[in-house]
């Protein structure tokens, strides 16, 4: 019986899925499934009922699982206890889906000041396979259910226009703006669904004049005159912008950082007590 073998056992009882573990692992599926048959056979029983298009943890490998479980999570305290930061290797894995801007722009600053870090990011809305991230950055959510949080950042929302336009000497209604053209940030963002939520509570569907996923084309577009955005305000009075005065629109945006206990050690641990110490405002 191999480590690597229980590796491969417990990852895809977790996500019971052969084809993710091997993809985690850079691996064919051919092996990762082999080895699960191999551990089965020196067990002397099956862990996995399988049907043609998936497998499903029976009562053997719940046992089996439950067990690992308690036993990795002491190895990887262990190796925690242990480990240095200047001798952990690992990329650190993130998924990055709000505040791209400015954790992009904090990672930068990471790398320039312990340049032996590596970072593997992801800005992808669509993704589902969150155990493969050490690190998922986001708005507050039930979607990470095993991972732990802290509160990164909590900012107030506002209206944006550019400078010149009519709208920013008035006290508005949302409503009022329903028949103004608007800038979004793309479909899947948080940005867009706060944007859409407040319109609908205020009795319309927002005219979505241009999407865009580019947060510089973004402002830029805002400051050209082209629609009325969403963000959070800023103390930078060098944008040829303003915010609205909309009386009945009070929405906050609270980010997290959510991380595997598991994976609090070393570049990991290092990184998220970084972002921990640092105001991102």
């Amino acid at each position: 019986m191999e480590l690597l073998q229980l590796q491969y056992f417990f990852e895809s009882a977790k996500s019971e899925s052969f084809a993710k573990t091997a993809e985690a692992h850079l691996v064919p599926t051919s092996s990762v499934s082999g080895a699960v048959r191999r551990l089965e056979g020196e067990l002397g029983c099956k862990l996995f009922d399988r049907t043609a298009n998936r497998i499903i943890l029976n009562s053997n490998g719940k046992r089996m699982y439950e067990s690992l479980e308690i036993i990795f999570n002491e190895l990887k305290g262990a190796v925690s206890e242990l480990s240095t930061d200047s001798e952990d290797t690992r990329e650190i894995k993130m998924l990055v889906r709000a505040m791209r801007s400015d954790i992009t722009n904090t990672i930068i600053e990471y790398k320039a000041k312990f340049p032996r870090a590596k970072f593997k990011i992801s800005f992808d809305f669509t993704e589902r396979d969150f155990e493969k991230y050490d690190i998922i950055i986001d708005e507050r959510s039930n979607t990470y259910p095993k991972h732990e949080s802290f509160e990164l950042y909590r900012m107030k929302l506002c209206m944006t226009v550019h400078a010149n336009s009519p709208l920013v000497t008035k006290h508005l209604h949302l409503k009022e703006l329903e028949s103004e053209s608007f800038v979004s940030l793309g479909e899947q963002s948080n940005m867009h669904r706060i944007l859409i939520k407040a319109c609908k509570q205020a009795g319309f569907i927002p005219e979505i004049a241009i999407l865009c996923n580019d947060i510089k084309c973004y402002e830029r577009l805002i400051e050209s005159g082209m629609g009325i955005g969403l963000e959070r305000k800023r103390k930078d009075t060098a944008r040829k912008i303003r915010y609205l005065n909309v009386m009945d629109f009070d929405e906050e945006y609270t980010v997290f950082a959510y991380y595997k206990q598991n994976a609090y050690y070393g570049n990991v641990g290092h990184f998220l007590d970084f972002l921990r110490n640092k105001s991102l405002s």
